[in-house]
């Protein structure tokens, strides 16, 4: 008997047996599997090569990706580019490997979420990958005129996670330490804590972009590992969008101890010379600091998290905030970066009043 209204049946031998039309004959064509699934997807590519357009089953999908990213490259930042460039090598290309342009639909990206998931990748870098993929098959499209058979792939749900903050006694425990370390790092992360820099723009900051006499420092690159030429090599790179380039004005309070730290104008501030400190080693040094402080483990990226919603408390309005993060509109920093802390939500409560 047919299943799902499709000429798919169940033979008596087990195996599942499915019949298609071949157009532009009179004969029917069988297909054989395992399962329904199985021979409900070999009727899909048979579908698919009816369907497409002349020279378009002798393309491999991998060819029509390595062809779309060399497209991309000229429009794309430095960073974006070698970021797809590993996803598409670590993953996309070795699953996709000999498989055909016109085999490439629904059910096969389906197929490849599926896997990924179950390899523990996050839902945000297999959204992203999905994003490849289809983007990919529009400029496919657009350029060669191939039918896109993804276009209508909805993408997997990604799961933020709500980060880990310190709550207000454990700032103060870590403000403290930092300023009795008196190092170049304690400074630094100290700065973070009350400007909300990214961990990449701190390792790329130089004396040159801050004006202790103006108050004012300047946010113009940001620091990166990159995949050159086979090799791994930290960079600075533009920021991450337009609006990550900013100035953020200094309250007194960092002025002065940034002062005491004042090096040369060609020197970064993480390592007080023409070195860099990359974000890696930077958070493995934050994550001593924390364990020598007898703070709970938090990722870097946190305390951008911790300064975004103690600004919210402290009443900034949510535009100044917005551009001091360096987002490109205030949603993202409604949405991402601002949590309400445990202490925050008893005051609010202790508000409520009963009805008389």
């Amino acid at each position: 008997m047919s299943k799902k209204g499709r000429n798919i049946y169940k033979r008596k031998d087990g195996r599942w047996e499915g019949r298609i039309y071949c157009s532009g004959t009179s004969k029917y064509r069988s297909v054989y599997g395992k399962s329904y699934a199985q021979v409900k997807e070999k009727l899909s590519y048979i579908e698919a090569d009816q369907g497409q357009q002349p020279g378009e089953s002798f393309f491999l999908f991998n060819t029509i990706l390595r062809e779309w990213l060399e497209t991309k490259k000229k429009d794309i930042k430095e960073s974006s580019y070698y970021c797809y460039k590993s996803k598409l090598n670590k993953h996309i290309l070795p699953f996709f490997k000999n498989i055909r342009y016109s085999h490439v639909n629904e059910t096969k990206i389906t197929e490849f979420m599926r896997l990924k998931m179950q390899e523990d990748l996050s839902s945000k870098y297999i959204a992203d990958m999905v994003i490849i993929i289809k983007s990919a098959a529009r400029w496919c499209e657009k350029t060669k005129g191939y039918l896109n058979r993804v276009a209508s792939v909805s993408n997997i749900k990604v799961k933020r996670k709500t980060p880990v903050l310190l709550n207000i006694s454990e700032q103060r425990t870590l403000q403290n330490y930092l300023l009795s370390e008196n190092s170049c790092t304690a400074v630094g992360i100290y700065l973070c804590m009350y400007t909300g820099l990214r961990i990449g723009e701190l390792c790329a900051l130089k004396w040159s972009d801050i004006d202790l006499n103006k108050k004012i420092m300047y946010i113009n690159k940001t620091a990166q590992r990159l995949i050159v030429n086979n090799k791994t090599a930290v960079k600075l790179i533009a920021p991450k969008t337009g609006n990550s380039v900013r100035a953020i004005p200094l309250p007194t309070f960092l002025v002065k101890i940034l002062n005491n730290f004042k090096g040369d104008n060609n020197c970064f501030l993480l390592s007080g010379t023409d070195k860099i400190i990359e974000p890696r080693c930077l958070s493995y040094r934050f994550k001593n600091i924390l364990k020598k402080a007898n703070l709970p483990p938090i990722k870097f990226h946190s305390l951008r998290h911790t300064f975004a919603t103690n600004c919210l408390q402290q009443n900034f309005d949510i535009k100044t905030l917005s551009e001091i993060l360096g987002h490109s509109n205030v949603s993202i920093t409604m949405k991402i970066y601002v949590h309400s802390s445990m202490e925050r939500k008893v005051e609010c409560m202790k508000l409520l009043k009963p009805l008389l």
